[in-house]
């Protein structure tokens, strides 16, 4: 069983700038803040003073740390990020990277290829595989030039973030199930479509991600709770109050911070997870089981239902 032990974020030199200060960093104009803002509710969008090393090893630090001292010596290590060009790319970053912070028995890997799903993904496999070892799926990435910093349906954020399984900790949650779906047909990344393919692709999308979802909660059946949560990642907020409204959800969704920080590629589901455990309200505070849904370029769809372990840590202050 994949049980989720911590999350591990961190702020230290990570600031939310001003949509209308993001010309350099995400080419935008003033007509196209103006726009982002309007339909998709953002105000800022969370950039990071670091490259990408320094950005991603306070968490994996933490993480790590969150191992008890006599399962450290082997272990799993997964980077999950969109895709190659965004990325480090001397070919041994990421072992050095870990074994600079003590992970050297580790196995490494970077996962991709189902863009801002690649979390959730990788998580469907994980399960499949029953793993007992400690695991640490790795997410983050920089938005360091306009051609990859923002999307039609919302803009790219830097914000660091390590979730860790299996170690044998105090557990916060245990995954009761995952599903995974691909699209093949609209693997382009939106600006390398035709018009056509952007039209079909629009088209069709909310209704596919939404009898996706449909299918998810056939697939979980007699294990899902009536008090679940529903958790989507910070993207595409049109799409996500159609979901709200196909399956009258509005009273059970916590939406991530997306006007203040933006999208966090694959990182989005473990800092509104992470912020969903800090809410005072307590309906979130009771809530048992929570479904998280992310969508990745590619097209992916990837859910992941989640379940308080029997004994929750109490709240971080």
């Amino acid at each position: 069983m994949l049980v989720l032990d911590q999350i591990h974020l961190s702020t230290t030199g990570q600031t939310c700038v001003a949509l209308s200060d993001l010309g350099g960093s995400h080419g935008l104009s003033g007509g196209q803040a103006r726009m982002y803002e309007r339909f998709f509710g953002l105000s800022s969008v969370a950039c990071h003073r670091d490259d990408l090393g320094a950005m991603l090893a306070p968490v994996l630090r933490a993480a790590f740390a969150g191992v008890p001292v006599d399962r450290r010596a082997s272990g799993q290590l997964f980077y999950c990020k969109t895709q190659t060009h965004n990325t480090l790319s001397d070919g041994d970053w990421l072992r050095r990277l870990a074994d600079a912070e003590g992970l050297a028995g580790w196995d490494v890997s970077a996962v991709t290829m189902t863009s801002c799903a690649s979390a959730l993904a990788l998580m469907h496999f994980a399960q499949l595989a029953d793993t007992e070892t400690p695991l640490i799926v790795l997410t983050g990435e920089k938005a360091f030039h306009p051609s990859i910093s923002r999307l039609p349906v919302g803009l790219l954020a830097e914000v660091p973030a390590a979730a860790l399984f299996n170690a044998g900790a105090a557990g916060s949650w245990r995954v009761r199930g995952t599903t995974v779906r691909h699209l093949p047909r609209f693997y382009k990344n939106a600006d390398a479509m035709s018009a056509e393919e952007r039209a079909a692709l629009q088209a069709c999308y909310a209704d596919q991600l939404g009898g996706f979802v449909a299918d998810s909660l056939e697939q979980y059946g007699p294990a899902l709770h009536e008090d679940f949560v529903f958790l989507p990642h910070n993207l595409n907020l049109p799409v996500t109050q159609v979901l709200l409204r196909r399956f009258e959800w509005h009273s059970r969704c916590f939406q991530g911070d997306i006007g203040t920080l933006g999208h966090a590629f694959c990182a989005d589901i473990f800092v509104n997870l992470r912020a969903f455990e800090a809410s005072d309200d307590p309906r979130d505070r009771a809530a048992r089981q929570i479904l998280v849904l992310a969508a990745g370029t590619g097209v992916t769809f990837a859910t992941c239902l989640l379940e308080r372990t029997p004994n929750p840590p109490s709240k971080e202050k």
